[in-house]
């Protein structure tokens, strides 16, 4: 009965030994396993962490005109007001740029600017540019005491028409001092006609 009891004894051991070891095994493995998730989730947090412009960040500017799809690309300092702006705030700060456009900008054609590329080593601007259109029309006025026609805005002379004010309507006289656009040539052509009948 000794020999049935030390043998039960040493089953029991043995199993409780060989229990205690693969409890042991699972313990260590799911520490490795959460040790693993840890360093994969450090990784993925420091990858998710938004870029940011510096003063090391490559600048680009490309110039494209929509008219011939010619497109320039050149190199510049990073302005400093792009400095520590992620892709939103700098597509944001664009979007307000187009909508508070300078006149000089309007005039020059700039119609878009858009962010292209982003990253913290470099960032990529398009502005793109379209041929101002040319408003349509006459604006006469006097000068010299005759008729003069100047562009639609006023400003550009193209001819003096010899047509003196003497010989025009007091009421015509009037409007002309002030000045006044006409739409086309047809309607160019019939007021200079009526003023030297």
């Amino acid at each position: 009965m000794k020999r049935r009891y030390i043998v039960i004894s040493s089953f029991f051991v043995a199993f409780f030994l060989l229990s205690v070891f693969c409890y042991g095994s699972y313990r260590y493995s799911e520490k490795l396993a959460e040790e693993k998730k840890e360093s994969v989730k450090i990784k993925q947090t420091g990858a998710k962490q938004e870029q940011k412009v510096n003063s090391d960040t490559k600048y680009i500017l490309e110039i494209y005109n929509e008219d011939t799809e010619a497109l320039a690309r050149e190199e510049h300092n990073m302005p400093s007001e792009y400095n520590g702006m992620t892709r939103k705030t700098l597509e944001d700060y664009l979007k307000q740029c187009v909508q508070a456009m300078a006149a000089d900008d309007k005039e020059a054609g700039l119609s878009d600017m858009n962010l292209v590329s982003f990253s913290s080593e470099e960032i990529v601007i398009r502005k793109s540019y379209r041929e101002p259109v040319q408003e349509k029309g006459f604006f006469l006025r006097i000068l010299e005491g005759e008729v003069a026609i100047y562009d639609r805005a006023g400003k550009t002379l193209y001819e003096k028409t010899g047509i003196s004010v003497e010989n025009i309507p007091e009421e015509e006289v009037k409007k002309l001092k002030k000045g006044y656009i006409v739409e086309d040539e047809k309607d160019l052509y019939s007021i200079l006609e009526n003023f030297s009948s």
